[in-house]
């Protein structure tokens, strides 16, 4: 049966709502989502036409059903037909793959014998308002992934030659073919991109499923206007004044649909202030219209409210309404969120790419995003991705190739988050040897469609056209020209990686790893590849291993001790299909692994002092570091690798060692000269704070001291003092760091475990841009001889509406260290943590008789009606469990 249209107007969600009558500036026209009971098949397996197919009432018995946006093997899973291909080595089970070598096919065409060889048919049926005979009416898909034809009541309204491109959006106008008082059918035939497509691909990261997440994988909707329609608005600002004020420059393109002349008037009204101009469109005729603020003095804003990064300020935005009349009725109407910013970057006097926010500097530290792997889509989950982020104090996501749904920049334009999207690597993106006529088409059009939409986001302040390296010059003089026609307001850079180009020189950053575990020194000691200088694209201290109540989500029993081929199918790709250099390093670190829990008490203290040390080398050596991403934030999957929280939403060591790192106001060690810094990122300078750091040993009594009293310049990094050097300290031994204002009240609290055997890292075998490997190890199995202590917890849980609140007070009666105190919240009767979940310190340490208090907060409604279970663990915490009510 045709379903019933779910209509959108200004973003919420109604029913069959009027446009209303004209006004100074219109409202926007509702939008049909046709995202609802849609079915799916193999064309292999349905052997009618697309004619016959897009045929209201045309028999489906025995397809599958579906909602989209959908991937084809999204679909499979969803309906059971496939098993869940996050689970152990499931997905070796899915038909049309061989996953033995764990090759991930991304350069490939599909092999022989597989099922998605063949396109795949979509098919819906709707109806839409009686109003729409009135109208024009025009059909959206924001993405299809890889090629289509596209068929409407019996006609075919695209073609799979040129409706292709996962990153191009389509449009096409229906109004001759729609019907109203009856269903519409809508058939969409999907192909899977192939070994030279410009698509979505997986690298190294995860496996790539085995159609390549061919399907529908964007919005589809229904749109209506008079003759003519109003696209791409975009609101462009310059600030003048100091940034103090700013000048708009608003415009959209307009397109005459009729076979008549069209005079109209293009309306706009911002900050309260409206405006107009006259416009003429020849039959058929499309055209740019732009409002400058040298023509319209209510452009001109004296006190701008700006746009502001995560930690810099507040995120404003403004909202400017726009309309085209045609006599006395509104053809069509858009509305644009924007902010008011200015992004523009520099090369610094070393070469390194700096950024710059409304004239301040700012040290872009930010992490990697991966969609899931089936593209499957959740608002939730978004949310609890970019709270995370904001939690660990990072102010940026990079995109690598995954320029996702208009939903992700509308929120990280509300939370202040950076974005740095660009084209991905690896792939027929780079292979511009063999491009062809269609290639470079589809590159185009891929630009100018995403460029569109990113222009109007003020998170969204730089455009990457290569990746591992820049595109030649006769495409890079392509986007460039893409980019200046389209006004792209932010700077844009050649690719990802050092490598300079003929057309615009040196790109300012780096992507010279690594990607595997180093020790915490190397951030510092490096010089030449990953370390601390510069802006690094991408690296990380490598893997990062679920807490136990994670792997054994997606890891059977049978497999989880000791490591095996089914942890590594859950490793990543090409030069990275195991956890053993990890493995290694912590079994000569911390000594070797004897279980499972052994193994990860040590993994989670690794894991959190690895990326702890990364995040606080690039901020104690800003500006000569100018920028890292952490690769990655999150997995498309359950992974073993280059996580911060893990596909569960459970954050564990990594999390917890960024989160200290990137305190707004911080005192940290410095590996490379054991001295103590105090990097402070507001923009506030800090006046006579006191700096303290205390050496201890294995038994928690304290070696020695130091103390200084010192001011601090906004956004800066300062040197506090050298450590003393402490005779008879034992082999792992302690450093506390605090910071405290002059009223006594404590900034900044830091903890780190050491050894007097240090790491000593082998440059001369250096391999390539993965790490580095070791001669000397630092000796910290004496860690592994801490007495155990029972820990004195009590807690209290507070509603508050949908969230609930805790308050956990740990104190250690012990004369030991508690070390990596681990706290965690439960569902009672499940081995599931609650999530997401933000803590505000956890995998802390516990000076004999010291008292912490820390707190959380969740929704209730992620306990799925069951009671919650408090848990503390560590190092050498003895385990306990409360319910708390």
């Amino acid at each position: 049966m045709p379903r019933r249209c779910v209509i959108l107007l200004s973003g919420s969600l109604v029913l069959l709502a009027s446009s209303g009558a004209a006004t100074a500036v219109a409202d926007v026209p509702r939008k049909l989502l046709l995202h609802e009971d849609w079915q799916l098949q193999s064309s292999c397996e349905a052997k009618a036409g697309g004619a016959e197919i897009s045929t209201a009432g045309f028999n489906a018995k025995g397809w599958h059903r579906t909602d989209i946006p959908s991937t084809v093997v999204g679909a499979l899973v969803t309906d059971k037909t496939y098993p869940d291909p996050t689970y152990g080595t499931n997905l070796k089970s899915f038909p049309g793959m061989d996953y033995s070598s764990k090759t991930f096919f991304a350069n490939q065409d599909m092999p022989k014998g597989s099922p998605f060889r063949c396109s795949w048919w979509f098919r819906t049926e709707f109806m839409v308002p009686a109003d729409y005979t009135r109208k024009t009416a025009w059909l959206h898909f924001l993405g299809i992934n890889y090629r289509a034809n596209v068929w409407l009541n019996g006609q075919k309204i695209g073609d799979a030659n040129d409706v292709a491109g996962t990153f191009a959006t389509f449009e096409f106008n229906v109004s001759k073919v729609l019907q109203t008082g009856k269903p519409n059918s809508l058939a969409v035939e999907v192909s899977a991109p192939g070994k030279n497509d410009l698509g979505i691909t997986w690298v190294d990261w995860n496996p790539t499923p085995p159609d390549k997440d061919m399907g529908i994988w964007k919005e589809v909707l229904l749109t209506s206007s008079g003759d003519v329609s109003l696209r791409n608005p975009f609101v462009n600002s310059k600030l003048e004044n100091g940034y103090k004020s700013a000048a708009l420059t608003i415009s959209a393109d307009l397109r005459n649909a009729s076979d008549l002349a069209v005079n109209g008037v293009l309306r706009a009204e911002v900050d309260g202030k409206q405006l107009s101009q006259q416009v003429s469109l020849g039959a058929g005729e499309s055209k740019t219209v732009t409002l400058a603020p040298e023509q319209y003095s209510e452009l001109k804003l004296a006190n701008a409210k700006l746009w502001w990064p995560y930690g810099m300020g507040e995120p404003s935005l403004y909202t400017a309404k726009l309309s085209f009349e045609i006599g006395n009725a509104v053809s069509d109407a858009a509305n644009v969120s924007f902010g008011i910013r200015e992004v523009t970057s520099e090369l610094t006097d070393k070469g390194y790419r700096l950024f710059k926010v409304n004239g301040r500097n700012v040290l872009i530290r930010g992490a990697a995003w991966a969609p899931d792997i089936l593209l499957r889509w959740s608002s939730r989950r978004l949310d609890a991705d970019l709270n995370y982020v904001r939690d660990m104090g990072l102010n940026t996501i990079r995109l690598e190739g995954r320029i996702d749904r208009e939903e992700f920049y509308e929120k990280t334009d509300r939370l202040g988050i950076l974005v740095m999207p660009g084209w991905t690597c690896c792939d027929a993106w780079e292979r511009w040897n063999s491009w062809g006529s269609e290639q470079h088409r589809i590159a185009g059009d891929s630009l100018r469609s995403q460029i569109r939409i990113l222009r109007n986001h003020p998170s969204v302040f730089v455009w990457l056209y290569g990746s591992d390296g820049p595109p030649p010059a006769h495409v890079e003089k392509m986007y460039l020209g893409i980019l200046k026609d389209l006004n792209w307001p932010n700077p844009s850079v050649s690719s990802a990686s050092a490598t300079a180009t003929t057309v615009t020189g040196k790109s300012g950053v780096k992507m010279t790893g690594p990607y595997e575990y180093v020790p915490p020194v190397y951030w510092l000691a490096d010089t030449k590849a990953g370390g601390a200088y510069g802006y690094n694209t991408e690296t990380s201290p490598g893997p990062a291993i679920p807490p136990r109540e994670s792997l054994e989500r997606f890891i059977p029993k049978d497999h989880l001790w000791p490591i095996d081929d089914v942890w590594n199918f859950h490793a990543g790709g090409e030069r990275f299909t195991t956890i053993n250099v990890f493995t290694d390093g912590l079994n000569r670190r911390y000594g070797t692994a004897s279980s499972l829990d052994d193994y990860e008490r040590k993994a989670q203290a690794m894991t959190y002092d690895g990326q702890r040390a990364m995040f606080e080398a690039y901020g104690r050596n800003k500006y000569t570091a100018t920028g890292v991403i952490q690769w990655m934030l999150n997995n498309s999957w359950p992974s073993l690798i280059w996580h911060l929280y893990d596909y569960y939403l459970v954050p564990a060591g990594g999390y917890f060692g960024t989160k200290k790192a990137m305190e707004p106001v911080h005192v940290q060690y410095s590996y490379d000269d054991n001295s103590v810094a105090v990097v402070n990122s507001s923009y506030e300078a800090l006046q006579g704070v006191t700096v303290s750091a205390k050496l201890y040993n294995l038994d928690a009594k304290e070696k020695g001291s130091q103390e200084g009293t010192m001011n601090v310049a906004p956004d800066s990094s300062t040197k506090a003092f050298d450590l003393p050097r402490v005779e008879g300290l034992t082999t792992s031994y302690f450093l506390r760091l605090q910071l405290h204002d002059p009223a006594g009240k404590q900034l900044s609290d830091n903890f780190y475990w050491l050894s007097t055997k240090p790491d000593v890292l082998d440059w001369k075998h250096k391999k390539d841009t993965v790490y580095t490997p070791q001669t000397g190890f630092a000796d910290l199995t004496s860690l592994n001889a801490l007495p155990p202590v029972h820990l004195d917890v009590k807690s209290k849980k507070e509603d508050q509406g949908s969230k609930t609140s805790v308050r956990v007070t740990v104190r250690n009666p012990s004369g030991s260290l508690a070390f990596m105190v681990h706290l965690r919240i439960g569902k009672a009767g499940s081995a599931e943590d609650v999530t997401p979940i933000f803590w505000s310190d956890n995998y802390f340490s516990l000076l004999p008789g010291e008292q912490r208090e820390v707190t959380a907060s969740y929704e209730a409604t992620d306990l799925d009606d069951k009671a919650a279970v408090l848990e503390v663990d560590g190092y050498n915490i003895a385990p306990q469990s409360t319910e708390m009510r």
